[in-house]
């Protein structure tokens, strides 16, 4: 799973663009780009990656990312047969400058995408009111875009169901060297975490000590290194045990280890019970 820069096109005569699309195996590759970008999941179901956040995603997922937000889903399965599905805004990249955003009346607006920069999830049945919405946008004519647009706005500025999806030092202030250094490591992480990462190699990219390099990380995460891997392995580990049949031995190599003890172990270690138990009390549920 490699990360890539994405450049997402916005037509010139446009502040948005809206698309409903079929989730192909391009939608598994985690990529960031300078878009904001509002995303809604008609069908299908699977693991969505935002930022340092690995997290279930099924019918009626809605999320807001803000630039640079490194993300993916990674369907795994659909609904009574339908294609996975979902309907995506782009916004220009420098929308966030626009005159019009900042009149008093947008202002809210402006707070929610800044906001965005560390991913939101919404939920509730706001959701189903956005949906109703996106669902004419595609076929209206520009200006009916725009004041649909506003609505959906209004819907999301108005809700308290949402929540922020990534750490709190994941996106903010990356505008400083230490800040950029860091979402460098997370990107990597999360497009590596299925491989063995070594401290030395890990370092090196950074161009530090591997002592001065844990002490930028826990400086900046308040956990060491191996701490945050673990976390997203064995984060990544649960939602394969919700949402697949697979062999706990295959999800443990998928999710990075090689040695089954070893995942039990460390499984346990986060989760209080075994991936067998795990697993169980899900399909109970």
């Amino acid at each position: 799973m490699g990360f890539t820069k994405a450049h997402i096109t916005v037509p010139s005569d446009s502040s948005f663009s809206i698309r409903r699309t079929e989730m192909t195996s391009n939608t598994y590759k985690i990529h960031s780009h300078e878009n904001y970008e509002l995303n809604y999941i008609i069908s299908g179901w699977g693991t969505r990656f935002i930022g340092d956040n690995i997290h279930s995603f099924s019918r009626g997922d809605l999320v807001l990312i803000g630039p640079e937000l490194p993300h993916c889903w990674e369907v795994k399965g659909v609904t009574a047969g339908k294609i996975p599905e979902c309907i995506t805004i782009h916004f220009h990249e420098n929308i966030d400058g626009e005159q019009f955003f900042h009149s008093p009346e947008l202002r809210p607006i402006l707070n929610l995408m800044r906001e965005s920069r560390s991913g939101i999830q919404f939920y509730g049945k706001e959701t189903k009111q956005v949906r109703d919405i996106l669902l004419k946008m595609s076929d209206a004519n520009r200006l009916r875009k725009l004041i649909f647009l506003l609505e959906i706005f209004e819907i999301l500025v108005g809700t308290k169901e949402r929540k922020a999806l990534v750490l709190a030092g994941y996106s903010k202030e990356t505008d400083t060297p230490e800040k950029q250094k860091l979402q460098k490591v997370y990107e990597y992480i999360l497009s590596n975490f299925s491989e063995k990462i070594e401290l030395d190699d890990i370092a090196e990219k950074n161009h530090m000590t591997n002592s001065a390099f844990c002490r930028f990380f826990k400086r900046n995460t308040g956990k060491s290194l191996f701490h945050y891997i673990k976390e997203v392995r064995i984060g990544y580990a649960c939602k394969l045990l919700q949402d697949s049949d697979w062999p706990i031995f295959d999800i443990a190599f998928q999710s990075g280890y090689n040695n089954i003890a070893h995942f039990n172990n460390q499984f346990k270690e986060f989760c209080d019970t075994t991936p067998s138990n795990y697993r169980n009390k899900f399909k109970n549920l």
